[in-house]
């Protein structure tokens, strides 16, 4: 759908450019097509008119990823040492990236009460760094993702992966599993509706994900949610904050809910949450610690070059936010939403003026 509309303002503004004279008509073409792009985006972030389907800008955001993070993403000496989220670090900012990736998977495998011969489904699967550490342990193991490329990851190491959206409800899932993980996925599955509607709509959209998910669960199932909160700050923002979440959107998609849409959300369709947890230090200091974490990071040009290429030329034709995954990368903009970078860790203060928290929920059937 995306990608349609934007070759039609493309093809308009191409179309248009070629009948005037006045200017020179490459120099027509891009005005025609910034005022076309221009309004487009007014008519679906004001009165929200749903112009750009969410879904496609979040695969495109993470198809991108698979070609300009490095090879071999998170492996140093073919071991997991980062994946797509964070490292737990559990106040021992010294321990290496290797035992933070350990400690977070042993918490989670821990808090979902997995055992080996249970069933997972993990709902945005990236990388299957997650879903790889639960195989390893005995668990059968399904992952879901929008993302193809993601998908061929997955496959080559052996993790069976649907190319789907975990908010639609499938049959062939009910009562199959007795843990469902969202690892970091969950800020996507709100679309932007307009920015006095969008709240409600993020209420709406939590209600219906746990309604699908706890049909997923078998008796006494377990979920384990990670999400990106926002906070209710006193703090003005300034022009540049804006620009940055504006970046932040148009790059992942999707919106960042508050704390308690999510926990009404979850206890409307009659679950418990058992805790929930901070753990927005750790978030920074993984893009910190290791130089490749896709929070803070240098694309490596020499790797593969000509598929860094032909994909740059493929967005041009294809992906309208292109150039917002550029100023993603060359803004700093996932370090932005955690004050910044810097190579200490987060302060109390600094994780309560932030634009983000990530919290830990677990929840029960």
């Amino acid at each position: 759908m995306n990608t349609i509309l934007y070759i039609s303002m493309i093809l308009f503004s191409i179309s248009a450019a070629y009948y005037q004279t006045k200017i020179p008509k490459i120099v027509a073409f891009f005005v025609i097509y910034f005022i076309l792009f221009i309004l487009f985006e007014y008519l679906d972030l004001f009165p929200g008119f749903k112009l750009w389907k969410q879904s496609e800008i979040t695969s495109n955001c993470y198809d991108w990823f698979e070609h300009y993070l490095k090879k071999d993403y998170g492996l140093v000496n073919k071991k997991h040492v980062f994946d797509l989220t964070e490292n737990l670090y559990l106040n021992n900012f010294d321990i290496s990236s290797e035992e933070s990736l350990e400690n977070k998977y042993n918490l989670i495998f821990n808090e979902l009460q997995l055992t080996e011969g249970k069933t997972l489904l993990d709902c945005g699967s990236g990388s299957c760094a997650w879903t790889t550490y639960c195989k390893n342990r005995g668990v059968n193991v399904t992952g879901l993702t929008l993302s193809k490329e993601q998908q061929s990851v997955c496959t080559k190491k052996g993790i069976p992966v649907y190319v789907q959206d975990y908010r639609i409800l499938d049959t062939k899932f009910i009562n199959k599993f007795d843990a469902v993980s969202l690892i970091g996925t969950t800020e996507h599955i709100t679309e932007w509706c307009g920015f006095y509607t969008t709240e409600n709509q993020s209420y709406k959209d939590y209600k219906n994900l746990f309604n699908v998910i706890k049909q997923y669960l078998k008796p006494n199932g377990k979920i384990f949610l990670s999400q990106i909160v926002r906070q209710k700050s006193s703090k003005e923002y300034t022009m540049y904050d804006y620009v940055q979440a504006y970046v932040m959107l148009r790059h992942y998609g999707g919106y960042y809910s508050y704390t308690n849409i999510i926990s009404d959300a979850i206890t409307y369709n009659g679950l418990t949450i058992e805790s929930i947890n901070d753990y927005t230090q750790d978030y920074h200091w993984i893009s910190v610690a290791e130089t490749d974490h896709f929070g803070h990071w240098w694309v490596k040009w020499d790797e593969e070059p000509l598929d860094k290429i032909l994909y740059f030329f493929r967005g041009l034709v294809t992906d309208p936010f292109l150039v917002h995954h550029w100023l993603y990368y060359g803004m700093d903009t996932w370090m932005w939403q955690f004050s910044g970078y810097q190579k200490t860790p987060l302060t109390n203060e600094q994780i309560k003026t932030s634009i983000g928290n990530l919290k830990y929920f677990v929840i029960s059937k």
